[in-house]
This record gives structure tokens, C-alpha cells and sequence, in this order.
């Protein structure tokens, strides 16, 4: 029987025939015949839904048949439908981490993920603005995984399936088989470019590889190299990840399909396991001159009323060129016929080492006080017992049970597994530094208790939903990033200091730090030091300097179309006053005299602007009379210069301008700058040269 659900929970049973399909990436769906069950068939419609083999599956079509008074529906997978029906309305642009990808997708659907594969952060444009399983399909197909639904958790993999030591063959447990081939992608040969030598110039030499099949040589006398399309990516920047994409590209561009009628002998009581989607089997038919190692794409099933699986087909899709060179037709109809054993690349080296260990063991039981205790025939060391408190795994005949199962927990020295899952595991080293890794966190602490930092989530002050990840120091402690170095040490170049605090944060920046400074602070950006902050351009002369005084600028200083401004407080605000330029580089003085009773005076130039100015090739002297006397400069001296006037005691203002010394050539000095140049600077000329003027 099975429950059918309507749109208010209300549940119902029927007896349908059921046709399931399981896909690797995808499909999970059903089609079937309802046949009795007078109720569901009366009033089944949208929002109905059903439960077949444990899992909850949405019905998108059915069609009422009055003539035999039955109902043909179709139903998906509900995760499929739910993803499908929600949309993500959101822009990506960028460079985002996978698992950045699938929290925004998994976010509030009621399903969550698992991710055991390793994938780097990859970028998407206009990323969004879809449904999530049309955006989830996306990254999965960018990212080269793959992935499978148990209940309401979507496991994320490298890879489905197993590679097993299934063989299917004609006669034995194969029905009917049919290959097809498509040579229309096929390649020998191929070529890759990745990233430029200089990422501003797409004209720079630019990351290249090629790549030749094992299948090369065998074609080039007739057809030459049989090239893929070229893999033209900039993100590639290491040619050993280039040369790998081009090399799967050639090698899988010769697919082959098999369809296979499997007779499912479970059903018989036969000891035979149904493969998977993504599992590998071989699969032997001399009929049809047939023999590889295959890996299962589709299984479609079908099931009678009563709920007992009747037929089975599978959709195969054989493995690239490279792997099939690994394998050959002797040892395939070999292993078939039983003459040798499943070689073992076929198996993981782990999982072989364990299936060699227990085949080939000669063991001697004995029924004990103490429980059952096996003993290697060719070495007593190695002894197992099995009692009431659990199993225990010896090499030195019984005095010490290295790996045990016991009801206070399993003692092992190495553990394999694909995903390991529980609540903690703590690993220390031989200083005493533990690292706990429980309730989603890693805690760094040492044998006394002392905490010393953790690897934790943030999380959203007003939903409390977690949100990053933070890295962080316990009080008192030091959080350091090193750099590692050939003979195992490291040193430090970031240090969050044992004297930060939350309310006084402090680092150390120890390395060198490369980089183009943004900041985007709405209050502004801040470099603040209690002493003096330098800086400069050629990494060795300090050319620009901010201490309690004020600024220091230690070299030349040159403003492009702008002025030089002091800022003087006034009674309507504060204004800019533009420092006085000249063609020439020159100081000045300016005071004030009179020129005494015998109409002259003698005025010396201060000895602190002599020492800045150069008096010897000629300086400048300007005086304005403040009465109605006639004044003059009669002498100009290196040190001195004489003002007379007509009448005596005449007042006058003076003013004196001479070349500054060091600098007495300079003039209108060429930056080096030209007016393309100038132009290429942001904001400096929007809309063209205002501050030339030309007589033509």
C-alpha cells in the first residue's frame, strides 16, 4: 500500500504499479498506476503528496482514466520540487567560496547539506535571480561534483557510487544489453591557456599546455591530431591544475552508453547487491563483444502493487580512454571465469589491505570464560576476543588490546572513513596543546584547562543565525599567523598581542604587507600611532613623515591642478588662504624702517634668511614710502642694502625676494608629466584642459 497526503495532511492508501528512476546528479522521480484506493483516485490534485520507500515525493501530473478506473500520475523527488519553487533573489558577482554558494541556496528551505568535497572558491556573474535548483545545478556543474538526497540532507561528494567487484554477465545475471558509442566529441590531442604573465596585458605571454591521449599515436598516421576544444581560462595560474582539465577534457570525449536489464536476483535469495548511481561493475557480454568496467548513470525500477520490484534497467556510461588503457579484456573475462582475484586498484589501498587481512586469515576459535577468542594460526600474537563487554584486537598475543569496542567507546590507532560524525574529538601533541573539535567549533587549550583561542561561527545579532567564521584569541593569549620555513620552524607575520583586549584591540604586523590600501569607513580611515608614522616610496629614505608637530614632507612636493592653501578662521567660517607662487624658487622677507636724519639707512638682511638664499647673483628689494617723501633703494650688498629718501626721517616699508640657495637655476621646472598623462588622472581634467590658454 501506499500513503498518498493531501494539501491539509489528511492521509489515504492506495495500491499503485510504481516505475522509479534514481540519476546520478538529478533525477529522483516516479511514475505509476493507481489502481485501488477509491478515495485517492477520486480526489487526488495539486499539493498531494506520497511516501514510497521512505522518502516524500510531490505529484505534478495525473491523468483520470473512466475507462478502466485508473489514475496515471508522475511525482519528483520533494527536494527537487521545494528548490525548484523557491527562487533566490539575489546579484552575485565575484569570487565566492563554494560553501558560501550552497548557504545561500539551503537558507530557509527546510533542507540542509552535507559537503565532503573539497572545492576551491570559484567566480559567477549575474549569479541569481532564478530558482535555487536551476542556480544549485549551476555551481554543482562549475564545481565538478556531485550529489545525492537522503531525507532532508542533500550530501555533497566528489564522486557518487563505489567502485566494485560486481561483474554482470550474459547468462548469469544479465538479461538484455545495448551499447551505443558517439565519436563526435573525440579527441586525441588538446590545449590549454590560463592565466597572462601580466593580468593587465592580455598581450603578455600567457600559461600554456598540451596534451596527447594514450589513443595519440595510434590515429595520427590517418587522421592526424584530433583536437578538443581548447580550455581558455585566466584562473588557471599552476599548469599542473591546466594540464589535468585538458586531460580530462580529451579523455572523456568518447562517450559510451550501455543499457542493461538486470535480473534481480535478491529477489531468489541470492546474496547480490543492486548497485547504486555512480557505482562502477563490469559488465561482460560475449554476444555483443562487450567487456569493461562501466559506471551506472540511471536505474530504473519497477514495482507491482504489492510493492515487490519486478524489472530493473540500468544506464551505463563507460569510463574515459586513460582509465580503460588501466584495464584489460584478459583480465576482465579472468576475473570473470573466477581464474584470478578482483585486482586490487580496484578497491581503495585501505579497504584492500582490511578485505586481504580477513580472507586470508587461518584462524583457530576457542570458547572461553572469557568469550570467544580467535587466534592466527601462523602468528598466536594476533589474537581477537568477543565477549559481553565488547571486541578486542591484539598483536602481542593478548596482553594489550589496541583497537577494542567496549560500552565505554571504540580505542583504535587509525580510523578510515569518508565522513566521521559526532558530538567531539580531541587530538594533543607532546607539549600538552589540545585541540577539541565539538559543537560545531574548534577549541585550542593545553592539558590544564587554559583556553587559548577557538575557530568558531558568528552570528547575526538580531537572528542569531550563524553567519562567517571567526578565529579568535583568548584573553591573555597570542593569535599568530606564521610563515613557514624548509627546516619546520615558522615565524610570525600577524600577531593579535597577549595585551589586546575586546575593548582595545592590538596586532602586530610583522611581515611586510603588499597590497592596494581601500578603505570604505563611512566615519573615514585612520592610521593612528602614539610616535611618528613615516612613509615611502623607495623602501629605504622616509619621504613623508606625521608626528605630534604636525606633517613632514622630505623631498619635493608638487600639487597637480590645485593650490597650496593655509586655513584661517574668519567671522563667517574658516577659509583657505593659496600660498603665493612664482616662476622661480625664491625666499622673502619683509620689514619696515625710516631713513634717518641725514636721509639714508642702512638695512642688514637677517643672518638666518642669508643662510637660506644665495646674494651673490642678485636679489630684489621693493619700497613703498609711507609719507610724501621720495624713497629708494642707492646699494644692494651681500648682507646688506641702503634706502635714501629726499627728505629725513622719510618712514618706508620694505620687501626682499632672493633665490633660495641650492636652487638658484630652477625655473617652471618639468615634472615629467605630460597633458595625456595628466588626463588618465581621475578628476584632474574632466573636461579637458582648463588651465591652458593659447593665443591660437
Amino acid at each position: 500500500m501506499i500513503t498518498f497526503t493531501d494539501v491539509e495532511n489528511n492521509e489515504y492508501q492506495a495500491q499503485c504499479e510504481i516505475e522509479k528512476t534514481d540519476a546520478v546528479n538529478g533525477e529522483k522521480s516516479l511514475s505509476g498506476t493507481i489502481y485501488f484506493g477509491q478515495e485517492v483516485k477520486a480526489n487526488i490534485a495539486k499539493g498531494w503528496t506520497l511516501s514510497f520507500l521512505g522518502e516524500e515525493y510531490v505529484v505534478v501530473t495525473y491523468t483520470k482514466n473512466d475507462k478502466d478506473n485508473t489514475v496515471a500520475f508522475s511525482a519528483v523527488q520533494a527536494l527537487f520540487y521545494k528548490m525548484s519553487k523557491t527562487g533566490f533573489y539575489e546579484t552575485w558577482n565575484g569570487s565566492h567560496s563554494f560553501t558560501s554558494y550552497l548557504d545561500a541556496l539551503f537558507s530557509g528551505t527546510g533542507y540542509t547539506y552535507d559537503n565532503t568535497a573539497s572545492v576551491a572558491a570559484f567566480e559567477k556573474q549575474d549569479w541569481g535571480m532564478s530558482d535555487r535548483l536551476s542556480l544549485f545545478n549551476d555551481i554543482i556543474d562549475q564545481a565538478n561534483v556531485e550529489f545525492y538526497v537522503d531525507g532532508s540532507v542533500v550530501h555533497v561528494v566528489p564522486a557518487m557510487g563505489s567502485d566494485l567487484s560486481t561483474i554482470v554477465r550474459k547468462k548469469f545475471n544479465l538479461d538484455t544489453a545495448e551499447i551505443q558509442t558517439d565519436n563526435t566529441n573525440f579527441a586525441t590531442y588538446g590545449r590549454g591557456y590560463g592565466a597572462y604573465s601580466n593580468h593587465d596585458d592580455t598581450t603578455s605571454k600567457r600559461l600554456e599546455v598540451e596534451y596527447k591521449s594514450p589513443l595519440y599515436d595510434y590515429y595520427y598516421p590517418k587522421f592526424g591530431a584530433i583536437e578538443a576544444v581548447p580550455v581558455a581560462d585566466e584562473r588557471y595560474t599552476i599548469a599542473d591544475n591546466l594540464l589535468a582539465a585538458v586531460q580530462e577534457k580529451v579523455d572523456k570525449s568518447w562517450a559510451i552508453s550501455l543499457a542493461l536489464n538486470l535480473v534481480d536476483l535478491q529477489s531468489v535469495g541470492y546474496k547480490y547487491a543492486m548497485a547504486n548511481p555512480g557505482d562502477y561493475i563490469t559488465v561482460i557480454d560475449e554476444n555483443i563483444n562487450f567487456s569493461d568496467k562501466v559506471r551506472i548513470i540511471k536505474i530504473t525500477s519497477d514495482y507491482d502493487i504489492r510493492g515487490t520490484r519486478t524489472k530493473t534497467e540500468v544506464e551505463c556510461g563507460s569510463l574515459s580512454f586513460a582509465e580503460q588503457q588501466k584495464t584489460s579484456q584478459s583480465t576482465l573475462s579472468n576475473v570473470a571465469a573466477g581464474k584470478i582475484p578482483v585486482p586490487n586498484e580496484w578497491l581503495t589501498s585501505q579497504v584492500q589491505l582490511a578485505t586481504n587481512s580477513l580472507l586470508d586469515a587461518r584462524t583457530e576459535l576457542s570458547f572461553t570464560d572469557q568469550g570467544i577468542i580467535a587466534v592466527d594460526k601462523s602468528d598466536a600474537n594476533k589474537v581477537v576476543i568477543l565477549n559481553s563487554a565488547g571486541v578486542g584486537v591484539s598483536t602481542d598475543g593478548g596482553k594489550t588490546f589496541k583497537s577494542a569496542i567496549t560500552a565505554d567507546g571504540v580505542v583504535a590507532d587509525r580510523l578510515y572513513g569518508n565522513l566521521i560524525e559526532g558530538v567531539a574529538f580531541r587530538t594533543s601533541n607532546s607539549n600538552g596543546f589540545n585541540m577539541t573539535i565539538q559543537h560545531g567549533s574548534i577549541d585550542f587549550s593545553d592539558t590544564n584547562g587554559t583556553a587559548y583561542g577557538s575557530l568558531s561561527s558568528t552570528v547575526d545579532a538580531g537572528t542569531g543565525n550563524p553567519n562567517g567564521v571567526a578565529l579568535s584569541n583568548a584573553p591573555g593569549k597570542i593569535l599568530s599567523l606564521n610563515q613557514g620555513a624548509a627546516d619546520g620552524k615558522s615565524v610570525p607575520v600577524f600577531q593579535i598581542t597577549a595585551e589586546s583586549t575586546s575593548s582595545k584591540p592590538v596586532y602586530n604586523l610583522l611581515g611586510h604587507l603588499k597590497s592596494h590600501l581601500k578603505f570604505n569607513i563611512g566615519a573615514g580611515a585612520w592610521i593612528m600611532n602614539n610616535g611618528k608614522i613615516e612613509f615611502s616610496a623607495d623602501d629605504t629614505n622616509n619621504q613623508f613623515e606625521v608626528n605630534p608637530n604636525g606633517a613632514a614632507v622630505l623631498g619635493n612636493f608638487t600639487v597637480y591642478n590645485g593650490t597650496k592653501n593655509a586655513a584661517q578662521i574668519t567671522r563667517n567660517g574658516i577659509r583657505a588662504t593659496p600660498a603665493y607662487e612664482t616662476a622661480e624658487n625664491y625666499v622673502g622677507d619683509i620689514g619696515e624702517n625710516k631713513t634717518g636724519q641725514y636721509n639714508t639707512v642702512k638695512i642688514d638682511i637677517d643672518p638666518l634668511v642669508y643662510d637660506m638664499v644665495n646674494t651673490e647673483i642678485g636679489y630684489q628689494v621693493f619700497v613703498t614710502p609711507y609719507s610724501s617723501a621720495r624713497v629708494w633703494v642707492s646699494q644692494r650688498a651681500d648682507m646688506s642694502f641702503v634706502v635714501e629718501s629726499d627728505t629725513p626721517n622719510a618712514p618706508f616699508g620694505w620687501e626682499l625676494k632672493a633665490h633660495r640657495r641650492g636652487y638658484e637655476s630652477q625655473r617652471l621646472v618639468d615634472t615629467g608629466k605630460t597633458y595625456e598623462d595628466l588626463k588618465k588622472m581621475e578628476g584632474l581634467i574632466p573636461d579637458g584642459n582648463q588651465n591652458v590658454q593659447s593665443n591660437s
